[in-house]
Protein backbone atom coordinates (compact mmCIF):
# COMPACT_ATOMS: atom_id res chain seq x y z
CA UNK A 1 0.00 0.00 0.00
CA UNK A 2 3.13 2.23 0.21
CA UNK A 3 2.21 3.28 -3.35
CA UNK A 4 -1.05 4.48 -2.73
CA UNK A 5 0.29 6.78 0.54
CA UNK A 6 2.68 7.94 -2.31
CA UNK A 7 0.20 8.60 -5.00
CA UNK A 8 -1.88 10.75 -2.26
CA UNK A 9 1.07 12.15 -1.33
CA UNK A 10 1.89 13.84 -4.46
CA UNK A 11 -1.77 14.44 -4.61
CA UNK A 12 -1.75 16.42 -1.51
CA UNK A 13 1.29 18.53 -2.74
CA UNK A 14 0.11 19.06 -6.34
CA UNK A 15 -3.28 20.11 -5.61
CA UNK A 16 -1.87 23.68 -5.26
CA UNK A 17 -0.27 23.84 -8.49
CA UNK A 18 -3.62 23.08 -9.99
CA UNK A 19 -5.15 25.83 -8.38
CA UNK A 20 -2.49 28.10 -9.20
CA UNK A 21 -2.43 27.17 -12.80
CA UNK A 22 -6.47 27.65 -13.06
CA UNK A 23 -5.84 31.30 -11.79
CA UNK A 24 -3.49 32.11 -14.26
CA UNK A 25 -5.69 30.51 -17.00
CA UNK A 26 -8.19 32.67 -16.32
CA UNK A 27 -5.88 35.75 -16.33
CA UNK A 28 -4.40 34.29 -19.77
CA UNK A 29 -1.13 34.25 -18.58
CA UNK A 30 0.93 31.96 -20.49
CA UNK A 31 3.51 29.75 -18.77
CA UNK A 32 5.73 28.25 -21.17
CA UNK A 33 6.35 24.26 -20.99
CA UNK A 34 10.30 25.22 -19.74
CA UNK A 35 8.37 27.20 -16.58
CA UNK A 36 6.26 24.54 -16.01
CA UNK A 37 9.31 21.86 -16.14
CA UNK A 38 11.06 24.40 -13.72
CA UNK A 39 8.21 24.33 -10.87
CA UNK A 40 7.58 20.60 -11.30
CA UNK A 41 11.36 20.21 -10.88
CA UNK A 42 11.57 22.39 -7.72
CA UNK A 43 8.79 20.65 -6.42
CA UNK A 44 10.68 17.04 -6.71
CA UNK A 45 13.89 18.43 -5.68
CA UNK A 46 12.14 19.43 -2.71
CA UNK A 47 10.70 16.05 -1.94
CA UNK A 48 13.72 14.71 -2.69
CA UNK A 49 15.86 16.65 -0.03
CA UNK A 50 13.61 16.34 2.70
CA UNK A 51 13.02 12.80 2.57
CA UNK A 52 17.01 12.37 2.48
CA UNK A 53 16.69 14.50 5.63
CA UNK A 54 14.13 12.42 6.90
CA UNK A 55 15.87 8.53 6.33
CA UNK A 56 18.72 10.37 8.19
CA UNK A 57 16.77 11.18 10.99
CA UNK A 58 14.66 8.19 10.84
CA UNK A 59 17.78 6.22 12.06
CA UNK A 60 18.16 8.25 15.46
CA UNK A 61 14.44 6.80 16.54
CA UNK A 62 13.46 2.98 17.58
CA UNK A 63 11.74 1.46 13.93
CA UNK A 64 8.60 0.80 15.51
CA UNK A 65 7.78 4.37 16.47
CA UNK A 66 8.82 5.60 13.01
CA UNK A 67 5.14 5.34 11.72
CA UNK A 68 3.59 7.02 14.44
CA UNK A 69 6.54 10.36 14.02
CA UNK A 70 5.88 10.40 10.24
CA UNK A 71 1.93 10.25 10.78
CA UNK A 72 2.20 13.09 13.60
CA UNK A 73 5.05 14.86 11.31
CA UNK A 74 2.00 14.42 8.55
CA UNK A 75 -0.44 15.76 10.72
CA UNK A 76 1.48 18.51 11.85
CA UNK A 77 2.31 19.99 8.38
CA UNK A 78 -0.94 19.04 7.26
CA UNK A 79 -2.15 21.96 9.90
CA UNK A 80 0.32 24.39 9.12
CA UNK A 81 -0.38 24.00 5.89
CA UNK A 82 -3.89 25.53 6.72
CA UNK A 83 -3.05 27.86 8.17
CA UNK A 84 -1.14 29.20 6.09
CA UNK A 85 -3.71 29.43 3.98
CA UNK A 86 -6.19 31.09 6.47
CA UNK A 87 -3.83 34.09 7.75
CA UNK A 88 -3.02 34.68 3.76
CA UNK A 89 -6.73 34.86 3.07
CA UNK A 90 -7.38 37.27 6.04
CA UNK A 91 -3.97 39.46 4.75
CA UNK A 92 -5.86 39.42 1.26
CA UNK A 93 -8.55 40.15 2.62
CA UNK A 94 -7.62 43.21 3.97
CA UNK A 95 -6.46 44.92 0.85
CA UNK A 96 -8.09 46.84 -1.50
CA UNK A 97 -7.94 47.41 -5.04
CA UNK A 98 -7.32 44.48 -7.93
CA UNK A 99 -3.80 42.86 -9.86
CA UNK A 100 -1.98 45.32 -11.86
CA UNK A 101 -2.65 45.31 -15.52
CA UNK A 102 -0.67 44.19 -18.50
CA UNK A 103 1.88 46.60 -19.59
CA UNK A 104 2.40 48.27 -15.35
CA UNK A 105 5.36 48.44 -13.90
CA UNK A 106 7.50 45.67 -12.80
CA UNK A 107 6.23 44.67 -8.97
CA UNK A 108 8.58 43.30 -6.67
CA UNK A 109 8.79 39.89 -5.53
CA UNK A 110 4.95 39.16 -3.01
CA UNK A 111 5.76 37.05 -0.29
CA UNK A 112 5.66 32.82 -0.61
CA UNK A 113 2.07 32.98 1.31
CA UNK A 114 0.73 35.96 -1.02
CA UNK A 115 1.52 33.81 -4.43
CA UNK A 116 -0.66 31.11 -3.67
CA UNK A 117 -3.36 33.15 -2.85
CA UNK A 118 -2.68 35.48 -6.04
CA UNK A 119 0.19 33.29 -8.74
CA UNK A 120 -0.25 35.75 -11.17
CA UNK A 121 1.84 37.82 -9.42
CA UNK A 122 4.74 35.65 -9.76
CA UNK A 123 4.31 37.28 -13.57
CA UNK A 124 7.02 40.71 -11.63
CA UNK A 125 7.42 42.11 -15.55
CA UNK A 126 3.72 41.85 -16.25
CA UNK A 127 4.53 40.09 -19.86
CA UNK A 128 1.82 37.77 -19.83
CA UNK A 129 4.48 35.24 -19.65
CA UNK A 130 5.60 33.59 -16.73
CA UNK A 131 9.42 32.93 -17.63
CA UNK A 132 11.89 30.43 -16.42
CA UNK A 133 13.01 33.01 -13.49
CA UNK A 134 9.69 33.87 -12.76
CA UNK A 135 8.40 30.04 -12.77
CA UNK A 136 10.99 29.44 -10.07
CA UNK A 137 9.71 31.89 -7.48
CA UNK A 138 5.88 30.53 -7.93
CA UNK A 139 7.68 27.17 -7.79
CA UNK A 140 9.44 27.83 -4.20
CA UNK A 141 5.78 28.57 -2.95
CA UNK A 142 4.30 25.66 -4.45
CA UNK A 143 7.34 23.65 -3.02
CA UNK A 144 7.05 24.64 0.19
CA UNK A 145 4.52 22.04 1.47
CA UNK A 146 6.43 19.48 -0.71
CA UNK A 147 9.27 20.17 1.35
CA UNK A 148 7.90 19.35 4.78
CA UNK A 149 5.77 16.19 3.54
CA UNK A 150 8.56 14.74 2.31
CA UNK A 151 10.16 14.62 5.41
CA UNK A 152 6.92 12.99 7.22
CA UNK A 153 6.62 10.39 4.03
CA UNK A 154 10.24 9.24 4.93
CA UNK A 155 9.28 8.64 8.45
CA UNK A 156 6.16 6.49 7.50
CA UNK A 157 8.17 4.61 5.06
CA UNK A 158 7.28 5.49 1.62
CA UNK A 159 10.04 4.45 -1.25
CA UNK A 160 12.11 7.48 -2.71
CA UNK A 161 11.81 6.99 -6.56
CA UNK A 162 8.36 6.37 -6.61
CA UNK A 163 7.33 9.42 -4.07
CA UNK A 164 9.59 11.86 -6.08
CA UNK A 165 8.69 10.56 -9.40
CA UNK A 166 5.20 11.24 -8.39
CA UNK A 167 5.24 14.66 -7.20
CA UNK A 168 7.09 15.84 -10.14
CA UNK A 169 4.75 14.26 -12.63
CA UNK A 170 1.43 14.92 -10.41
CA UNK A 171 2.39 18.38 -10.63
CA UNK A 172 3.80 18.43 -14.47
CA UNK A 173 0.02 17.27 -15.44
CA UNK A 174 -2.37 19.21 -12.88
CA UNK A 175 -0.47 22.92 -13.18
CA UNK A 176 -1.03 22.65 -17.08
CA UNK A 177 -4.07 21.29 -16.79
CA UNK A 178 -6.02 24.19 -14.48
CA UNK A 179 -3.73 26.18 -16.86
CA UNK A 180 -5.68 24.64 -19.82
CA UNK A 181 -9.38 24.89 -17.50
CA UNK A 182 -8.84 28.01 -16.37
CA UNK A 183 -8.59 29.72 -19.84
CA UNK A 184 -11.51 27.70 -21.37
CA UNK A 185 -13.70 28.82 -18.23
CA UNK A 186 -16.69 30.80 -18.89
CA UNK A 187 -16.97 32.83 -15.97
CA UNK A 188 -14.32 33.64 -13.33
CA UNK A 189 -14.33 31.61 -10.72
CA UNK A 190 -11.92 30.50 -8.40
CA UNK A 191 -11.20 26.69 -7.04
CA UNK A 192 -12.24 27.32 -3.75
CA UNK A 193 -9.97 26.70 -0.80
CA UNK A 194 -7.77 24.23 -3.18
CA UNK A 195 -4.60 24.66 -1.16
CA UNK A 196 -6.65 23.71 2.14
CA UNK A 197 -7.36 20.30 -0.15
CA UNK A 198 -3.60 19.61 0.49
CA UNK A 199 -3.94 19.89 3.84
CA UNK A 200 -6.75 18.18 4.69
CA UNK A 201 -4.91 14.87 2.59
CA UNK A 202 -1.50 15.32 4.16
CA UNK A 203 -3.52 14.95 8.13
CA UNK A 204 -5.48 11.88 6.80
CA UNK A 205 -2.91 10.13 5.70
CA UNK A 206 -0.94 10.83 8.80
CA UNK A 207 -4.02 9.79 11.02
CA UNK A 208 -3.58 6.62 9.04
CA UNK A 209 -0.44 6.10 10.06
CA UNK A 210 -0.83 6.96 14.06
CA UNK A 211 -2.45 3.55 14.15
Amino acid sequence: MPWAFSLLLALAVSVDGFSAGFSCGLRKLVIPFSSVLAISGLSAAAVACSMLAGSGAARLFPFRHLSVLGGAALICFGLFVVGQYVRGSQVLAKKKGGSPKAGSPPQKPRGLVTLLQRPEEADLDRSGTLSVKEALLLGSALAADALAAGFGAALIGLPFIPTVLAVGLTKLVLLPLGVALGRIALHRVAIPHAPLWGGAILIVIGIINLF
